[in-house]
């Protein structure tokens, strides 16, 4: 490999003159005499392991806010594993890097499908080898087979060995799957309404499970005390990816439905989704499935119908923050192909219906069920302005320590939060009875459709 800037003079040589001309040196020898030339392989491996850190790069799993791929982890950046076939050295000081974030893809059969366990055994293997437990910071299961199989319980569980072994050998503190919705489905343990899946041409969904690292800490965080409580609680339905790990934040890009619109009756069509388990709609004793310790959730989802979004809306978990995302960032409007046939009046009446749901939810008077204990809630899309400027005045009024803090953000001091009634207080509910402090969405627009007319007193009567 090359090393151009880093061979210098070594001591004792003289360097040429300008003229070409040799000088004596201090020892009496002369720069015609062949002189070793440096490498970067004597430097110390403290040097190297810094200079060779310059070369990890950001994951391109990172960028989860866009409509979902298959093709999420590839990256045509390869400077670490090529620095790894330099030397058997290099090779020891970039393994940590080259393995911090870890891939394992599924792929369609070409003969007969092979259990889920078989398949990761070889890398499982080799990580037990190799220690990579002390390594991972997150691992991506990339799933192409739709109809991948596990060997686990009799049941809806079937991928319980899977996980198991995952956090028995790499124990990552994060786990993305990206998946058709149907193996997403299976690995997760949620049922999905396949019924009218060849109307959503999603390839697949993205979930992705974080819990803090050892030491860290995060707003979502909760006691050891409190965490042993939430899951000492019998749970009629288990799921052993939940459940596996404490985990504290989730997110969920179930992609475009864009496609659904062209359809007869769009609106009553059934979105292959895991999100009714996952909140518990018509499961058993309405159990959510997402895990307990959850207080961070993030839904990304491009155009979704109003009715399944209520899933979310209506069954909210217990959470600290929310983010939502409707609307996609890129062109894809623009896209002939996919918009043939589909009304985009039609897209943003449903946009605008489900954000106006959840705003009637964030501001009954008072809040109730988990909206209650929500502390934060952010959009990735721009607020309609015309709707945003009217909750301004209203805001304005109804004071409780609300300040407009940017465009389309509102925030509030935490000490000036309303205690909960109790059972017998007397006088009028108050809107501000909740704990929301922060509710901001990603600016302010004109919307193609405005939502002006469904939030004809969006945060009640203001007196």
């Amino acid at each position: 490999m090359a090393t151009n800037g880093l061979a210098d003079v070594p001591a004792g040589h003289a360097a040429a003159s300008p003229s070409g001309a040799s000088h004596e040196a201090a020892s009496g020898g002369t720069l015609d005499e062949a002189a070793p030339s440096a490498t970067i392989d004597v430097l110390p491996n403290e040097l190297l392991i810094h200079i060779l850190g310059y070369l990890d790069v950001e994951k391109p799993s990172n960028n989860l806010l866009d409509e979902p791929h298959l093709d999420l982890t590839q990256s045509d950046t390869a400077v670490l594993k090529a620095a790894s076939r330099v030397s058997k050295q290099w090779r020891r000081i970039v393994f940590p890097l080259l393995f911090k974030h870890a891939r394992f893809i599924v792929p369609e059969p070409k003969r007969h499908r092979i259990f889920l366990d078989d398949q990761i055994y070889p890398f499982f293997a080799f990580a037990d080898r190799n220690d990579l437990r002390s390594i991972i910071a997150s691992f991506t299961l990339v799933v192409e087979d739709a109809k991948v199989s596990g060997s686990g319980r009799v049941g809806l569980d079937i991928f319980s060995n899977f996980w198991n072994d995952l956090f028995r050998v790499l124990d990552p503190p994060e786990v993305l799957i990206i998946a058709p919705v149907e193996a997403l489905g299976s690995l997760t343990t949620c049922r999905v309404e396949l019924s009218d899946s060849w109307q959503f041409d999603s390839p697949c969904h993205y979930l992705q499970l974080k819990r803090p690292l050892i030491g860290a800490t995060s707003q979502a965080d909760l006691s050891r005390e409190e965490e042993l409580s939430i899951l000492s609680i019998p749970r009629p339905w288990r799921s052993t990816l939940f459940e596996g790990r404490l985990w504290n934040s989730l997110l969920l890009n179930e992609g475009s439905s864009i496609r659904a619109y062209a359809t007869y009756e769009w609106w009553q069509r059934e979105v292959p989704s895991i999100l009714p388990d996952l909140v518990g709609v018509d499961t058993p004793d309405n159990e959510a499935l997402i895990s307990p310790t959850i207080r961070d959730m993030s839904y990304i989802g491009m155009f979704p119908i109003s009715s399944h979004f209520s899933c979310l809306v209506n069954h909210l978990p217990r959470l600290d923050r929310l983010y939502t995302q409707l609307v996609p960032r890129s062109d894809i409007l623009q896209d002939h192909a996919k918009m043939s046939q589909v009304e985009a009046e039609d897209l943003w009446m449903e946009r605008n219906g489900s954000y106006a749901n959840l705003m009637r939810e964030l501001f009954n008077a008072p809040p109730v069920n988990n909206y209650k204990h929500l502390k934060v809630f952010e959009s990735g899309d721009a607020a309609d302005r015309d709707a945003w400027n009217m909750a301004v005045e209203y805001v304005k009024r109804a004071g409780n320590g609300w300040e407009v803090s940017g465009d389309g953000v509102f925030t509030r001091d935490p000490g000036v939060l309303e205690p909960e009634p109790t059972e017998g207080d007397e006088g009028e509910p108050s809107l501000f009875q909740g704990s929301l402090v922060r509710w901001a969405w990603n600016g302010t627009t004109e919307l193609p459709v405005s939502s002006y007319s469904l939030y004809d007193m969006p945060l009640g009567p203001a007196n």
